[in-house]
C-alpha cells in the first residue's frame, strides 16, 4: 500500500537534485549554477548575457563510461563450474539485451546520477533487463520499491500540454511469502505532485496491467548499482556532486572575460582636432591618413589593457586542476592537451582514475551478476549452480611488445605455462587456448619437430 504522503519531502528533494545533475550534463548549467549580480547588471536583458557553459560534467561521465567498459570485444560474461544450460542462458540474455554494449551506459549513468537501477522481467520466454529512469525509482523503508511515472490525463482535452491534468501511475514491488508481488495503481495528484485520490486504471485506457505475482522468488528483480559508497541518503554520490563550486567559477569567470571583451574589443579611435576631419555638418569624413603638427596629439586607439585577464586564466586553470583532483579525470582529458607518450607514464598519471574505475567496475559487476542470477531463477525456478564471472580488459592500453617479452620470460623461467600465457596475451578462453596450442604443435611437426604425443620408438 502506498504511504500517506508520496513522494515524501525527502524524495521530492532527491528528484530535484537529480534534475540538477541532468541539467549540468545537458549543458544547461546557467539555470543551476547562476551568475553573480555584478555581471548581470552590465546587461539590460538577461538574454543578452553571453553565458559560457563548459561541458565538463558530460565529459567526466563519458570518460568513466569508456574506462569502465574498456575494450568491448574483451568484456566477457561466463559461468564457472556451471552447466551448458546456464551458459546458454547467459549468452541468450547478453544478445537479447545488448548487455556488453550496455556496460558503458551503466557506468555513464552511475557517474551522472550517483547510481544505476536495473529491472529484470520475463517477456515471451526471454529474460529482459531494463534501465530504470532515476527519477521514477523510490525504494521504501519496508524493503519494497515503488516505480512512479506521471501521465497526461487522456480525458483532459486542453490543447496546451502544460495546462493538461496529470496523473500518477505507480508500481510497487514487494516480497510476500517467498514470492514477489507487483501492485499497480493510478492516482490523482495534488498541487505538489503527490498522490491523492486513487482512481481505476481503466480511466486512462490501461486494462492489461493488473497486479502481478512472481512465484518462488524471494528477492526483488531490481538492482541498485551505487557509485562507490552509499551516502546517508541511501544512494551513491554523483561525480558532479563535489565540483559544483568549481564549475560555477569556471563558467562565471569565462563569462566575465567574455563580457569585458564585448565591451572593449571595439576600441575607440582618438583623433587630434585638426582641420579637414569633419564636414559642414560636423561629421567625420572618410580619410586614409591625416597630417598633424608637433603641437597636436597623436591619433591612437584607446584600449582597455586589463592585466587581470591573464590572472583570470591562471585562476580558471587552478579550478580545472581542482576538478581533475576531485573527479580523478586527468587534466589532459579536461583540456584535451597532449598525453604522455609512454604507457608507463600514462599509468602513473591515471593512477587515481584507474583505482576509481576499479571501484565502479566492482559495483557494476555485483549488480549485473545479481540481476542475472535472479533471471535464471525467474525462468527456471531454481538457483544457478555455477558462479557468474565478468572479465574486463585492462583499463589502459598495453604495449604488445612489452607484454610478449614479459610472457616469454615467465614461460622460459617456469613461472607460467604456455597455455596461460596465450590466454593472457590474446584474451582467449581455455578452449581457444587449447586449439591454439594444438595448431602450434601441428605447425612444429610439419616443420620437422618431434611430435611430443608420439615420440619415435627406440
Amino acid at each position: 500500500m502506498i504511504k500517506k504522503v508520496f513522494p515524501s519531502d525527502v524524495e521530492m528533494k532527491r528528484i530535484q537534485t537529480l534534475r540538477k545533475y541532468e541539467k549540468l550534463h545537458d549543458n544547461d548549467q546557467a539555470s543551476v549554477l547562476l551568475l553573480h549580480d555584478i555581471i548581470k547588471k552590465q546587461f539590460k536583458k538577461v538574454t543578452d548575457i553571453p553565458y559560457l557553459s563548459h561541458p565538463i560534467p558530460s565529459r567526466v561521465s563519458e570518460f568513466y563510461g569508456d574506462f569502465v567498459q574498456g575494450e568491448a570485444e574483451q568484456l566477457a560474461i561466463t559461468v564457472v563450474n556451471g552447466n551448458e544450460d546456464e551458459q546458454a542462458f547467459i549468452n541468450e540474455t547478453i544478445d537479447e539485451n545488448d548487455l556488453i554494449e550496455s556496460f558503458n551506459d551503466f557506468a555513464y549513468n552511475q557517474s551522472e546520477y550517483g547510481f544505476e537501477v536495473l529491472l529484470g522481467y520475463v517477456k515471451d520466454g526471454k529474460y529482459k533487463i531494463q534501465i530504470v529512469p532515476k527519477d521514477q525509482y523510490f525504494p521504501q523503508k519496508d524493503g519494497s520499491v515503488i516505480f512512479a511515472t506521471y501521465l497526461m490525463d487522456p480525458n483532459d482535452t486542453s490543447p496546451i500540454d502544460k495546462n493538461r491534468k496529470k496523473l500518477l501511475y505507480t508500481q510497487q514491488y514487494r516480497v510476500v511469502e517467498n514470492s514477489v508481488t507487483i501492485e499497480r495503481k493510478l492516482w490523482e495528484i495534488d498541487q505538489y505532485g503527490r498522490a491523492s485520490n486513487e482512481i481505476v486504471l481503466s480511466y486512462t485506457g490501461i486494462t492489461d496491467l493488473e497486479d502481478e505475482k512472481i512465484e518462488n522468488l524471494n528477492v526483488l528483480p531490481i538492482q541498485q548499482i551505487d557509485n562507490g559508497k552509499a551516502t546517508s541518503w541511501g544512494f551513491g554520490k554523483s561525480d558532479y556532486a563535489d565540483i559544483f563550486p568549481q564549475l560555477a567559477e569556471v563558467n562565471e569567470r569565462r563569462t566575465h572575460v567574455s563580457t569585458q571583451l564585448l565591451k572593449n574589443m571595439d576600441a575607440i579611435l582618438q583623433l587630434p582636432d585638426v582641420q579637414g576631419l569633419k564636414d559642414d555638418k560636423g561629421k567625420l569624413v572618410a580619410f586614409d591618413n591625416i597630417t598633424v603638427t608637433k603641437d597636436d596629439k597623436d591619433a591612437k586607439y584607446i584600449t582597455n589593457d586589463n592585466p587581470l585577464i591573464e590572472a583570470t586564466e591562471r585562476h580558471i586553470e587552478s579550478q580545472l586542476k581542482m576538478i581533475s583532483w576531485t573527479t580523478a579525470v586527468p587534466m589532459f582529458e579536461l583540456l584535451k592537451s597532449s598525453m604522455p607518450e609512454r604507457v608507463e607514464s600514462l599509468r602513473i598519471q591515471l593512477f587515481g582514475a584507474v583505482r576509481k574505475t576499479d571501484k565502479k567496475r566492482a559495483k557494476i559487476t555485483k549488480g549485473v551478476r545479481n540481476i542475472l542470477y535472479i533471471g535464471w531463477q525467474m525462468l527456471k525456478g531454481t538457483e544457478m549452480s555455477g558462479r557468474i564471472t565478468i572479465k574486463y580488459s585492462d583499463v589502459l592500453p598495453s604495449d604488445p611488445m612489452t607484454d610478449a617479452q614479459t610472457e616469454t620470460e615467465m614461460t622460459t623461467n617456469g613461472l607460467s605455462s604456455k597455455k596461460s600465457s596465450i590466454m593472457r596475451l590474446h584474451n582467449y578462453t581455455e578452449e581457444e587456448a587449447d586449439a591454439e596450442m594444438e595448431q602450434i604443435n601441428n605447425e612444429n611437426i610439419a616443420s620437422g619437430a618431434v611430435n611430443p604425443n608420439s615420440p619415435p620408438a627406440l
